[in-house]
C-alpha cells in the first residue's frame, strides 16, 4: 500500500463514527475522483478574528474549508477544543469557509436526496476552481513536505501554510548541509537569525503559547530547569539584541503525524516583567530562503 493510499484510508477511518460527516466527506472524495486534489479531514484553523474553528474538510490548493453542521455540532466542536494545543493549526488568511447543514431552519433533518444535491453542488464548485486555477499544482504526496518546492519558490510564507515533517527539511531551506538534527534550535551561519522548533503547548520544562492572533509567542518556564534556561536566554538576548527566530512550530495532524509549520519570524522583547517568561513578537510573515 502506498503512503498516499494509507493517508486517504486513515483520513476516512478517522471520521467513521460521525455519521453525516462520514457520508458527506466520503461522497465528496468519491465524486471528485481526482487524485490531484489534496484534502485534509478535521483541520484546525485560526480565523482572521483570532478565533479557532475545527473544519471537517480542507482543500489546501484552493484555501477552501467545509464545515458540516450536524445535530449537536456545537457540543462536538467544544469537545475537540480540549485537544487544540496538540493539533496542527492553519492560519486561514484569505481562506473561504463554507458550511453544509444537515438540518433545516426548523431543526428537522434534511432528506438524504437534498443533502446529496448540496454535496454534488459543492463538488462542482471545486472542479470549477481547479479548472480556473492557472497555477494549480497537483497533489504529490511524496513531495508534499519536501523542501525542494520551497527552495525553488525562494521563500516561506505563512499564507502558503508551509509544512515539513523533519527539522532538517526546514533547515535545508536556510543552508543546512548536514544529515541530521535533533535540537530545538539551529543558528544560521553568518547571520542574526536562527531556526526555532518549539512545541506550542506544555512539554517538559516549558509551556509555550502562541497568541490567538498569531503575533506573539510566550515561552514560560514551569520548573527550575526552565528558569535556569530563561536566565541564560536573557543573558544571550542582552549580548545580541538583534537575534531573530524563524519559527517552525511542532504539532500533530488529525492522524497523529508530526508536523513543523512556519508561523512567522519573531524577535524577543527586550523588556519583560515576568521573570519566568520571555515573549517574542512576530516581525515577519514571510522569509527568504538561504541556500
Amino acid at each position: 500500500m502506498s503512503a498516499k493510499t494509507d493517508y486517504i484510508l486513515r483520513s476516512l477511518q478517522k471520521i467513521r463514527n460521525k455519521k453525516w460527516e462520514f457520508f458527506i466527506v466520503s461522497r465528496i472524495i468519491h465524486a471528485l475522483d481526482d487524485d490531484e486534489i489534496e484534502f485534509v479531514t478535521q483541520q484546525y484553523v485560526r480565523k482572521k478574528s483570532g478565533a479557532y474553528a475545527l473544519t471537517d474538510l480542507y482543500f489546501p490548493q484552493f484555501d477552501l474549508h467545509l464545515e458540516i453542521d450536524e445535530p449537536h455540532h456545537e457540543q462536538e466542536v467544544a469537545k475537540e477544543k480540549d485537544t487544540l494545543r496538540t493539533r496542527d493549526i492553519v492560519l486561514a488568511t484569505g481562506h473561504t469557509i463554507e458550511r453544509l447543514k444537515t438540518q433545516n431552519d426548523d431543526k428537522t433533518l434534511k432528506s438524504l436526496s437534498e443533502v446529496r444535491r448540496e454535496v454534488d453542488e459543492f463538488v462542482k464548485r471545486i472542479r470549477i476552481q481547479k479548472a480556473r486555477k492557472f497555477d494549480f499544482l497537483p497533489w504529490n504526496f511524496e513531495t508534499r513536505y519536501s523542501p525542494e518546492p520551497v527552495i525553488e519558490r525562494g521563500f516561506v510564507r505563512i499564507a502558503d501554510n508551509v509544512v515539513f515533517r523533519k527539522q532538517i527539511d526546514a533547515m535545508r531551506c536556510f543552508g543546512f548541509k548536514g544529515k541530521g538534527w535533533q535540537r530545538g534550535a539551529w543558528g544560521i551561519p553568518d547571520s542574526d537569525y536562527y531556526l526555532w522548533f518549539p512545541r506550542l503547548f506544555e512539554h517538559g520544562m516549558w509551556r509555550n503559547e502562541l497568541s490567538e492572533d498569531g503575533k506573539v509567542i510566550h515561552e514560560r518556564a514551569i520548573n527550575s530547569a526552565g528558569r535556569v534556561s530563561i536566565t541564560k536566554q536573557r543573558r544571550a538576548i542582552r549580548e545580541d539584541p538583534n537575534r531573530k527566530a524563524i519559527v517552525f512550530a511542532k504539532a500533530k495532524d488529525a492522524l497523529g503525524y508530526s508536523l513543523l509549520r512556519y508561523v512567522g519570524t519573531f524577535q524577543p522583547r527586550m523588556t519583560e516583567t515576568d521573570p519566568d517568561v520571555i515573549s517574542f513578537d512576530r516581525i515577519k510573515t514571510c522569509e527568504k530562503v538561504r541556500i
